[in-house]
């Protein structure tokens, strides 16, 4: 995995067309999966929620229709500053704040202070899982919700070949030639192939100290989302 300035300089590359990207190489499919991870994650109206590796803030747009309050943030201040507007045009800028650049590993906030933590498509950057983890935990008040949308495994008989195919194959040719970098839709398949499967990483989250940790496959698991509580009775 390269090294945390690394992929900030990856996706500060990318940042103009990162959207754009997400729509074309999902099918579009990426909306749905922005709705069902706001529907797991238990945003809703007073809830405060933290979310990581926000990017340019389509997952805190989908926290936000459900009337959370959000605090959106990023370690890549390309992708960050391209929220705000976005947040403005959708009429959401009351309920949801960019917050300064972070790091998952060295979240800048106060103990127990969120209700809900999201972290979409993020995690698999992290360079030490557990840091993040345990930072989750710090932040989070007792009883809170961590939810990780992510890419995963896919589980349905035949899928898994023919997205490993269209991951090493199509996906970084239309990915260099829309972004203009091929080196970024080159990491992204090597990096989902290096990543836990299910779960492996309902394993970690258990290790880390979160309770009733559960997953859903998504598309035939090509993402899953990963659940995971803070204990009620514990800081």
């Amino acid at each position: 995995m390269p090294e945390g300035r690394q992929v900030q300089q990856m996706f500060s590359g990318i940042a103009g067309k990162y959207d754009v990207l997400n729509h074309v190489l999902s099918g579009g499919v990426d909306f749905w999966w922005w709705w069902r991870m706001a529907r797991v994650s238990g945003a809703r109206p007073g809830a405060r929620f933290l979310d990581v590796a926000a990017g340019t803030g389509d997952s805190s747009v989908a926290l936000a229709r459900r009337g959370a309050e959000v605090v959106s943030t990023d370690f890549t201040h390309a992708m960050l500053r391209l929220g705000p507007p976005k947040f403005a045009r959708k009429g959401l800028q009351d309920r949801i704040w960019a917050s300064t650049d972070a790091d998952a590993q060295r979240l800048p906030f106060h103990d127990a202070t969120f209700d809900g933590i999201t972290i979409c498509y993020g995690i698999r950057n992290v360079e030490r899982r557990p840091l993040a983890y345990a930072e989750f935990l710090r932040v989070l008040r007792p009883g809170g919700q961590l939810t990780i949308l992510e890419f995963s495994t896919p589980v349905l008989p035949g899928l898994k070949n023919l997205y490993d195919w269209y991951s090493r194959r199509v996906l970084p040719r239309i990915g260099a030639w829309i972004s203009g970098d091929a080196s970024a839709y080159a990491y992204l398949p090597a990096s989902i192939r290096a990543f836990p499967a299910q779960a492996a990483l309902a394993g970690e989250l258990r290790e880390a100290g979160f309770s009733q940790v559960c997953w859903i496959n998504l598309t035939g698991g090509i993402v899953a989302l990963h659940t995971g509580l803070k204990e009620a009775t514990g800081e």
